[in-house]
């Protein structure tokens, strides 16, 4: 009987404590759920403007086009950002890397280096072709 009485006394200051600082662990669990605004700068060695390129957050599949090298989108701090082509483009394929989103980062692009990347520059100049 003495043992059931502490038990239930430690289940009442466990869920006491528990509920007092519910705020400062739930900010520990969710530190990464920060909202955020992306600066996303391209810089890219491709034939193509920036403007044939869109930076979509993966989780939400939220896109932005880039005004010049920029582009500013909202999400969350840890989200995957990837670049993509432009759906303007529909018969170009592209699949580059994704990136954890932060406040400010740089994303390089090197068509001179990626077969990929070259397939899909080749898909985007046969397109325009016809």
């Amino acid at each position: 009987m003495k043992n059931f009485f502490l038990i239930i006394l430690l289940l009442l200051v466990s869920n006491f404590g528990t509920y007092w600082y519910s705020t400062e662990i739930n900010s520990i669990l969710t530190e990464n759920q920060k909202l955020i605004i992306s600066e996303v700068q391209l810089e890219t060695n491709c034939e193509l403007m920036n403007e044939a390129f869109i930076v979509v957050d993966l989780t939400s599949e939220k896109r932005v086009g880039f005004n010049s090298s920029k582009a500013y989108i909202q999400t969350f701090k840890g989200n995957l950002l990837q670049i993509q082509m432009n759906p303007k483009f529909s018969d170009v394929t592209s699949n580059f890397k994704s990136h954890a989103a932060k406040k400010k980062m740089v994303i390089k692009i090197d068509c001179n280096v990626s077969n990929k990347l070259k397939s899909t520059l080749d898909s985007l100049r046969n397109t325009f072709k016809n």
